[in-house]
């Protein structure tokens, strides 16, 4: 479910300055040339943003996920692997060992 725009601009607001440089690139995943490319644009936007401390990256949108259930695995070298369920209930988590 997607956030109001004040709440996701406060939860960018309140991340570290390098946190909000990075973002502010928008350039997650994408091939990168150099390091040295990397930390010039990072300074860059440290720079914006020491300029406009209240600047949020377009786009960033906060979203909360409700889940009714989760699973994890543990893998083994011997294919002997956990597998756990969480299911929620009235009374918060219900925990269950699963079949791989």
């Amino acid at each position: 479910m997607a956030i109001p725009a004040e709440r996701a601009a406060a939860d960018f607001l309140a991340r570290s300055p390098g946190a909000r440089a990075e973002a502010l690139l928008g350039r997650q995943s994408r091939p990168l040339g150099d390091l040295a490319e990397r930390d010039a644009a990072v300074a860059e936007s440290a720079a914006r943003l020491a300029r406009d401390p209240g600047l949020v990256a377009p786009g960033w949108t906060l979203h909360t996920v409700h889940a009714e259930s989760v699973e994890f695995w543990q893998g083994d070298q011997d294919r002997k692997h956990n597998r756990l369920a969480y299911h929620r209930t009235d009374d918060g988590w219900r925990k269950e060992l699963l079949w791989p």
